[in-house]
């Protein structure tokens, strides 16, 4: 999938009713401009690896997620973590876009 289409797919899991009960401003993962209420079109530039933010709102949309693999593939344990702190109802750090 390339970052496109991995932008896409989060700003439509972020879009998911289980993920708007967490109450995340997307202002936590892009570049919104500053602007109060973002549009989806306006989330197009992430602040965060796109592959962490996907797993994180995977886990919280309660969906399989199309990262997990490759992301403890490259940073083993990775992927298990951000899920395991998702359940957990805490927020992981996540790193910056490469």
């Amino acid at each position: 999938m390339n970052r496109d289409e991995l932008n896409r797919r989060c700003v439509e899991l972020f879009q998911h009713p289980d993920v708007q009960l967490r109450c995340w401003h997307p202002r936590m993962f892009w570049e919104t401009g500053m602007k109060d209420n973002p549009t989806p079109e306006d989330l197009i530039r992430p602040k965060v690896d796109l592959r962490e933010l996907e797993v994180l709102l995977s886990e919280s949309a309660h969906v399989p997620s199309e990262c997990v693999d490759e992301l403890n593939r490259e940073a083993p344990g990775r992927a298990d973590l951000i899920r395991h702190m998702a359940r957990r109802g805490e927020m992981p750090y996540l790193q910056r876009p490469h």
